[in-house]
């Protein structure tokens, strides 16, 4: 099976809607942009609001030292380092970059989007924890990033202040864009959580959590403070308080189904849009150029982790041996970076440059992280159950593949398509292979890997899902009525959720896999 990220999948597609729109006259989607407008009004609302609203604070708490370093002072050292990097490399490419403007780039690229990474964090069982450092880093570091840039461009000239650019005025913009922006969001998040306790239809609560999101984003914007932070506030509120206090077990699984939709749908235009925003031929002029930022950022990347994980060693939120390498690895920029470099205003002199740049850097990034963070999981032991953990499946896989082929030769004699002497034949072999497949199994150690606990944790969800339906069939048939659907359902949802929730924490509450070698 082919571990691809979707991201990826849509990305490349969007790169083949480009090439066929330049050559064909069938199709016109020329007027199909990925605008700022678009991104920052529509998409990156829904995108932030999602991924906070399942953001554990207990668990972002337990990590909050380290979550903090990488985003703040973390986000400012690596522009910093690769500021300073692609000032005196790019030259090295024909496209040499003044000091500041330099730092504006790196400032588009700050922004982390793990978006693939998380998914397939979820696919190949790596612990909550590592899946909780890459998205809360990601949710603070977008907004860190995104008032990193306004106060580099506003030093350069670009955008609108009423008063000279100063360091006070840089202080008081950065304190007003973070502080008044987390505040808004919270206040919003509280408040929605608030009326989601006096309404108990599924369908209002999905807008409750719809105005939380795009409400909070608004009027974080009109106070002039920073919306993606206020998004995020507002996210965790509501996914903390109003999911918990509010929302019964089946209307949460609806909330949360409706926004896990509406993010697939939103990163499905962004990463097609993004694909066919990208002008290959010219970007593909700049190939030095995009591989010396690209270098950069990764370099300035590796030293803040490694800083971080150094300050971090003697403390409880200490990182496993090789998780450092992960985050780095992991630190994939994506759509927000692209729009930031288009948000540049048109007559800036070095726009076009760093449009193919960031371009560049954020394709760079999805083909060649995106496609290798499986290996690079797995060279660092972050995969649920490591090599152990693989052999059980593949025996499970094997036994299961022979009990159906003696199934299908005990039916073959059945039918008469074979001869008696045939049949013990294949039936002594078969056997042999059964028991020396059954033995294998047992011996390996199921309860270290943590196989055992998954496979229940499977077989019981497939077992609530026979109970709903029975239930539902129960009520379409007119054995029981609404009322007791509604309430055997719920009891039903709840136990899903308790058994989700038990999973997660039984994962966290196992020693962190060691590395191998």
């Amino acid at each position: 099976r082919l571990r691809l990220p979707y991201t990826v999948a849509l990305v490349m597609a969007g790169l083949a809607l480009g090439v066929v729109d330049e050559r064909s006259d069938f199709v016109a989607l020329d007027a199909v942009r990925l605008t700022p407008e678009l991104l920052f009004d529509l998409f990156l609302p829904a995108l932030l609001f999602e991924a906070a609203f399942h953001l554990s604070w207990p668990k972002f708490k337990k990590n909050l030292r380290a979550v903090l370093l990488l985003a703040v002072p973390g986000v400012a050292a690596a522009i910093a380092i690769a500021g300073g990097l692609a000032f005196y490399l790019e030259p090295l490419a024909q496209a040499p970059l003044p000091l500041m403007v330099a730092f504006l780039f790196v400032a588009m690229c700050a922004a982390t989007d793990p978006v693939s990474v998380v998914a397939l964090f979820k696919e190949l069982g790596v612990p909550k924890r590592l899946a909780v450092l890459m998205e809360g880093e990601s949710l603070l570091n977008d907004g860190v990033a995104v008032v990193a840039f306004i106060v580099l461009g506003a030093v350069l000239g670009i955008g609108q202040q009423g008063e000279p650019v100063t360091a006070w005025w840089a202080a008081r913009f950065l304190l007003w864009e973070i502080f008044v922006g987390l505040a808004i969001g919270v206040g919003v998040g509280l408040l929605v959580s608030y009326v989601t306790t006096l309404v108990t239809d599924h369908l209002v609560e999905i807008m409750l959590t719809t105005i939380a999101a795009f409400g909070s984003y608004l009027l974080a914007d009109v106070a002039h403070a920073s919306p993606v932070l206020a998004v995020v506030a507002a996210g965790m509120a509501t996914g903390n308080v109003g999911a918990r206090f509010g929302l019964t077990p089946t209307n949460k699984i609806a909330v949360e189904s409706f926004w896990e939709y509406a993010v697939f749908a939103a990163n499905s235009f962004v990463f097609l849009l993004l694909g066919k925003e990208i002008d290959l031929a010219r970007m593909f002029s700049h190939w030095d150029g995009i591989l010396i930022a690209w270098s950069a950022l990764m370099a300035a990347r590796a030293v803040v982790i490694f800083i971080v994980d150094a300050v971090l060693k003697k403390s409880a939120e200490r990182l496993p041996k090789r998780w450092p390498v992960v985050l780095i690895w992991g630190g994939l920029r994506g759509s927000l970076s692209m729009v930031l470099a288009l948000s540049l205003p048109e007559d800036f002199a070095q726009r076009d440059l760093l449009i193919d740049l960031t371009f560049g850097v954020v394709l760079v990034s999805i083909l060649v992280q995106g496609l290798s963070m499986s290996s690079v999981l797995s060279w660092a032991g972050a995969v649920e159950g490591g090599e152990g953990h693989g052999e059980y499946m593949r025996l499970r896989g094997a036994l299961g593949a022979t009990r159906e082929a003696l199934h299908t030769l005990d039916e073959a004699l059945s039918r008469g398509e074979i001869r008696q002497e045939t049949y013990d034949r294949l039936r002594a072999q078969l056997s042999g292979r059964q028991a020396e497949l059954e033995l294998a199994l047992e011996n390996v150690a199921v309860e270290a890997t943590g196989a055992l606990e998954k496979e229940i944790e499977r077989t019981t969800e497939r077992l609530l899902e026979a109970e709903r339906r029975s239930v539902e069939d129960a009520e379409r048939s007119g054995v029981i009525d609404e009322r007791v659907a509604k309430t055997l359902l719920e009891d039903i949802d709840a136990r899903l959720i308790a058994l989700h929730a038990h999973g997660t924490e039984a994962a966290e509450e196992e020693p962190e896999p060691a590395a191998p070698g």
